[in-house]
């Protein structure tokens, strides 16, 4: 009996404090839904658990809401209508609704955002479903970070909804097929990260926000347009610089960090200009390139582009066996006349024994007089190699754990030996477990 009394006593308290909880977050994971069920029976399981458990809390306190609902159904629609209104009140600062992206037919009530309610909502992040904001949200005036994938929203929308956002810091926007031009309106002062992802159709980025100070742009290919004073930028798809990397610098004149992917050529064009303030190069060179020709020796250009440049971090395609150095014996190119006085720090990961990343990484050494650390790491050992007994290390391909003794050969015979003893050199290949687990 005293047992008993204790465990109700526990119990009354327990559910009084979960009434008033002020974050909850519901996902196929936490609600018990796993792979074994159809999508059926995990939309009713799903329903059900949430059901049960908003029934007992009061709304009141409420501050993160979070719905994931991956196997929801058209007839779900009441039941997501029903919890949002529970979830967004006056308190709410953090709205999280992820639904399935393959149909997006769930209509977001956009009316439970009018008014006062949602009026400290800081954090949105939207996906899969179909938002139509006809009019300005005031409640929206202290959201500071929007996230939006997946939805079905037009132009005109999307222009409303950013109308009414303007305390917004960080924009990220992806997987809206309607949207072929994004304009960011000029009220947006306060908004510094823009995120872009996903938006094949997309052709235009229009931004005079005037302190958005970093740019990731995951798509094909686009035109930007009033970027003066980006600092940050990232194009990680190869196509998104095929016609554009020209334009860059006299179009973004302030950048100090760029981090690209591109498909190296033979005939890579020089550059024209310069990017007078940038200080950290990132290059990702495309490894499904075709045909194909990765000549490193072309990225000089962008090298001798950035006077300014500190820090220079390569990521290098795997080579094909024709590329080795040991297969061409022809001396050396050199490239007279390109100094980088003020590089300090160069890494490049993947390093093997292509000759033109020979050729490039001795170019560096001769002509860098400023150069302190030369990292060559011949199969991304930072992120593959544990210090952990317990931990396994990343499996590596054959293809690659064959390449490590050519590249370690390649640079004790042309690399070490002209490394001035100012700088410090650093290779790091695979250990033991690595490569006992490939």
């Amino acid at each position: 009996m005293q047992d008993a009394a204790r465990a109700a006593c526990v119990s009354h308290a327990f559910l009084r404090c979960w009434r008033f909880y002020p974050n909850i977050g519901f996902s196929n994971l936490t609600v018990g839904c796993n792979g074994v069920l159809t999508k059926a029976e995990t939309s009713r399981k799903f329903a059900s658990k949430v059901n049960q458990v908003l029934k007992n809390h009061s709304g009141i306190g409420l501050k993160t809401i979070k719905l994931e609902f991956l196997g929801h159904n058209s007839s779900d629609c009441s039941s997501l209508n029903s919890w949002l209104r529970v979830a967004i009140t006056s308190e709410l600062e953090e709205l999280s609704l992820v639904l399935s992206s393959e149909v997006a037919t769930y209509r977001f009530p956009c009316s439970l955002l009018s008014g006062l309610r949602g009026n400290s909502i800081r954090y949105v992040h939207l996906s899969g479903c179909v938002f139509r904001p006809v009019v300005r949200l005031s409640c929206f005036k202290s959201l500071m970070n929007l996230r939006l994938y997946h939805l079905r929203i037009s132009e005109d929308e999307l222009g409303c909804l950013l109308s009414s956002c303007s305390a917004l810091e960080l924009f990220s926007f992806g997987y809206c097929n309607e949207i072929t031009c994004l304009k960011i309106p000029d009220m947006l002062q306060r908004l510094n990260d823009l995120q872009v992802v996903g938006c094949n159709d997309l052709r235009v980025v229009e931004s005079k926000a005037l302190n958005l100070s970093s740019f990731y742009f995951g798509g094909k290919r686009g035109q930007i347009s009033h970027g003066e004073q980006l600092k940050n930028l990232t194009m990680p798809h190869p196509r998104a610089l095929d016609n554009a990397h020209a334009m860059l610098p006299t179009s973004m004149p302030n950048l100090e960090t760029l981090d690209i992917s591109l498909r190296l050529k033979t005939d890579t064009p020089m550059m024209h200009s310069q990017f007078l303030r940038i200080k950290y190069l990132r290059i990702t060179v495309d490894v499904y390139s075709f045909p194909h020709i990765n000549d490193y020796i072309s990225l000089v250009p962008f090298l001798d582009a950035s006077p300014c440049l500190e820090s220079f971090y390569l990521q290098v395609a795997e080579p094909m066996e024709h590329d080795s150095i040991f297969r061409d014996p022809s001396p050396l190119r050199r490239m007279p006349g390109h100094r980088h006085d003020k590089l300090k720090s160069v890494k490049i990961i993947g390093f093997n024994s292509a000759k033109s990343l020979i050729e490039l990484t001795v170019h560096i050494i001769e002509n860098a007089g400023s150069l302190e650390s030369l990292t060559l790491d011949t199969a991304d050992c930072s992120l593959g190699c544990s210090d952990s007994e317990t931990e396994r290390c990343s499996t590596l391909g054959q293809s690659t754990l064959m390449e490590v003794p050519r590249a370690l050969f390649a640079i004790r015979r042309y690399v070490e030996g002209i490394v001035p003893s100012t700088v410090k050199l650093d290779v790091l290949e695979p250990c033991a477990r690595c490569c006992n687990a490939s």
